[in-house]
Order: C-alpha cells, then sequence, then structure tokens
C-alpha cells in the first residue's frame, strides 16, 4: 500500500492548526477559550433566570452563492443551524447540551449533489470549585495566541467543508475531550485529554470545497500529472479516525511586562492525509500523531498590539517521489501586530507566517513556505455597515486569497451580508487547487 498526502497541513497556513481565520479579537491575553455557543448564552437569545434551563439558537446562517469558471456547479447553497441548551442549577454544576445541522447543495455542473447532516453541539457537564475547572464532554477548544494561524491549536476538531469561507470559530467542531483548568494567580494550566478522536469534518467528494477533485483529476498539495487524474477519477474516499486522540497542555501566564505560554502536545491531527490503495483502487483519510512544542507570547506599545507564536512538530508525514510516505519535522512561526489607525473604527490585523520542512530528501511537498494574511475591517455609516477584507499571499511561491465583504448590521444582531472568494496559485498551493472556484455570495446570519 502506497501513501499519497494532501498538503491540507502543510501548503500554506490557512487550514486547521495552521489557518487562514477571521482576524476578530482574540481573548484577553494568556487565556484560551471554548468557542462554540458563547455568542447566544451571552446575548439575549437564551431564555429564564440564570440558575434556570436556558436554550437557543447561536448560529443560523444562510448563503447562495455563485461560482464563475468552475465545472463542478455554477451554484452552491448551504445552511449552518446550531441550537443548544444549558442549565445551570447553582454556582459549581453546569449543563449544557448542543446540536448542529448542516446543509450543502451544488447545481448547474459536473458534479451536483445535495447533503444534510447532523452533528452533536458542545454537549458537556462542567463542575466548577474555587480556581479549578473540570470539563467532560463534547466540547470546542481552541488555544492560541495569534488571530490567523494559531500554532497552538492542537486539540481542537477542525471543520473544511467550506474551505476558508467561514470564520475560525465556525470552523471548528466539538470534540469529546476530559478538560482540567486551574488558575494559580497569574498562572493558568489548561490540560485536554481526547479519550475517543473524530477526524476534521470533510466536505462531501463531490463539493467544490473537497481536496480531491474528480473533474481535474488532481489531489490538493499534489502536483497534476495523468497518473494521479486517473487514480483520482476511479478511487473510492475512506475516513479513518476512532480511538485515542492524545493529550496536551497549556501553561500561560498574564501580567508585565507581556503575556506568554507554553504548549506541550502529543495529539492526533485533525486534517487528513490521504492513504492511498492503488489496487482498490481508494483514498483513505488517516491522522497520525504529531509531537508539538510551541511558545507564544503578546505585548502592547501604545495602540499596538504585538503577537507571536513559535512551534516544533515531531513525526511530520511527508511524501517522497515513489509516494512512499516518511516522517520529518516542521518549524513554525508567526508574527502578527494589531492597531486601529483613525480611530476604533477600522482595525488592522497583519500576520508573517514562515514554515520549513527539516528534511533535506526530496518530497512532493512545498519544503519551505513565507506568506502575510491578515484582515482590515471598518465600520461606517454610524456602524450600520461593516466592510472587511480577508487576504494571505504567499511571498516565496505564487498563491493568493481576497476575501472581501460588505455586510449590513443594523438590525442586531442579523447580519446580511455580500461575500466573494477569489483564488490564484502556483500548482501544490490552495489558491492554485482552487484556481477556477472563485465564488459570489449573498448571505444572512443571526442568532436567537
Amino acid at each position: 500500500m502506497r501513501i499519497i498526502r494532501t498538503s491540507l497541513w502543510l501548503v500554506l497556513p490557512w487550514l486547521g492548526g495552521v489557518s487562514l481565520a477571521d482576524a476578530g479579537s482574540v481573548p484577553a491575553a494568556g487565556t484560551v477559550v471554548a468557542q462554540a455557543g458563547t455568542a447566544a448564552e451571552r446575548g439575549g437569545a437564551s431564555r429564564g433566570p440564570s440558575n434556570a434551563l436556558r436554550f437557543g439558537v447561536d448560529r443560523l446562517q444562510v448563503e447562495a452563492g455563485h461560482l464563475s469558471d468552475a465545472p463542478e456547479a455554477d451554484a452552491a447553497t448551504a445552511v449552518r443551524a446550531s441550537v443548544f441548551a444549558l442549565w445551570q442549577p447553582d454556582r459549581t454544576w453546569e449543563w449544557r447540551l448542543g446540536a448542529r445541522l448542516d446543509g450543502d447543495s451544488q447545481r448547474g455542473g459536473t458534479s451536483d449533489y445535495t447533503r444534510w447532516r447532523g452533528d452533536p453541539g458542545d454537549t458537556y457537564v462542567r463542575w466548577r470549585g474555587g480556581d479549578t475547572r473540570l470539563t467532560l464532554g463534547a466540547q470546542t477548544i481552541v488555544w492560541g495566541r495569534v488571530d490567523e494561524v494559531p500554532l497552538a491549536d492542537r486539540v481542537s476538531r477542525a471543520d473544511v467543508t467550506r474551505f476558508v469561507l467561514d470564520k475560525l470559530a465556525d470552523r471548528r467542531r466539538s470534540q469529546l475531550a476530559l478538560r482540567w483548568e486551574q488558575t494559580l494567580g497569574d498562572w493558568k494550566v489548561d490540560a485536554v485529554a481526547l479519550p475517543a478522536f473524530r477526524g476534521a469534518r470533510l466536505p462531501a467528494i463531490d463539493s467544490v470545497w473537497s481536496p480531491i477533485n474528480r473533474t481535474t483529476g488532481e489531489a490538493l498539495g499534489i502536483a497534476p500529472s495523468a497518473s494521479l487524474a486517473a487514480l483520482v477519477a476511479s478511487a473510492t474516499v475512506r475516513e479513518d479516525d476512532g480511538g485515542f486522540g492524545g493529550a496536551a497542555v497549556r501553561i500561560t501566564r498574564s501580567g508585565e511586562p507581556f503575556d506568554v505560554g507554553v504548549t506541550l502536545a502529543r495529539t492526533r491531527q485533525s486534517l487528513p492525509y490521504y492513504r492511498v490503495d492503488t489496487l482498490a483502487p481508494s483514498f483513505t483519510a488517516v491522522h497520525p500523531f504529531n509531537n508539538f512544542a510551541g511558545v507564544d507570547a503578546e505585548w502592547v506599545t501604545g495602540d499596538v498590539t504585538w503577537r507571536t507564536e513559535l512551534g516544533y512538530t515531531h513525526y511530520v508525514p511527508v511524501t517522497l517521489p515513489s509516494t512512499a510516505m516518511a516522517m520529518t519535522n516542521a518549524v513554525e512561526w508567526v508574527g502578527a501586530v494589531e492597531f486601529f489607525p483613525g480611530g476604533a473604527d477600522t482595525r488592522v490585523n497583519l500576520q508573517v507566517v514562515a514554515r520549513s520542512l527539516r528534511t533535506g530528501t526530496e518530497i512532493l511537498e512545498l519544503k519551505d513556505y513565507v506568506g502575510v494574511n491578515g484582515e482590515v475591517e471598518t465600520a461606517f455609516a454610524q456602524g450600520r455597515w461593516k466592510a472587511t477584507l480577508r487576504l494571505a499571499r504567499g511571498l516565496n511561491v505564487r498563491d493568493t486569497y481576497l476575501g472581501p465583504k460588505l455586510s449590513f448590521v443594523g438590525w442586531e444582531p442579523h447580519e446580511i451580508y455580500l461575500a466573494g472568494h477569489f483564488f490564484s496559485g502556483e500548482a501544490r498551493t490552495l489558491g492554485g487547487f482552487h484556481r477556477d472556484h472563485d465564488m459570489i455570495a449573498l448571505g444572512l446570519r443571526t442568532r436567537f
């Protein structure tokens, strides 16, 4: 059995633990977050007194898009709905039940399909006592210091059903975990074990966002070839997850002169590698263990916030020219700056990303990547409108993503938006793989 892997993990830091996300503000320095469900629980969507049963819809999104050049489809629609019920009988205990429904459809091309899928949301029991918090159940846990490419994000479950169209919090799903959080003055210890691993939620094989494109015969991150095209056209696609997912610990400190964090993890990678059986033929998405060690810091100078993360990953699978799999190590660094030029109405968040695979052997993946990404957002018309531009650009390879968006937010909590997603790039890059998948979308996003 031979191995081919797509570079969902290695080509460009747009996805998973290294992802292009929204550049929205991160939590207070030195903190980590469990993001799912928090918006509705904080807002007016829930009902009843604080110690009673509360419930609501923390995400409802409906979107229709037009793809101008894609042979697979010329129209794509998506529905995302998440509901929750939360019961806090006292200050010690918290019980949460969550569920979500996803619908996707494509029409007008070679890969028409419609699919509806349900999935558990954050569903857990939590105990608090003094400076200790224990949580058992399905949780969405996102670690990291920087907004766009949090290298320390090693225990979350990625959602790539819509590639990079959504923001980071919407590209994470709940994962069964046992979590211990302990505060010790300015220090915090956050330890997580994953007893029943689930790999990233992947798009349908016929989706334009699938890492395997049957129409063009390409696999993400692998240089196109006639032999690969023939295999892609006939192979079935399987998922191989389950089992123990590993464990990780993050220690952070908040205070002068800067906030710092250290993360150690041995966890299974959420994003897949595709193992190929040429006899079947089949692609199997596998999730190998990685060993990770990282440090991060954040500090403020005047009105500017600086953030940085440095990570080392051991046992990173790569593909040899023979299509055999080999293991190597990766060194990654992110430097970020956030500022508000001209006041609070405009926010700029920019990040420089560098990655190097420490191998002297020829491989099919990119050995080195340097790029810049980020988000510029401004509000106008008394805050009723927002204009946003998300971007990613390779510096040592040709690889580009532009995501402009115009939103009407005058009817809070409802948002009506018009967004574009535009890709270009060379072979083996994400922008190159999706070069024909430019899309303009009209959508509604709200909560209750």
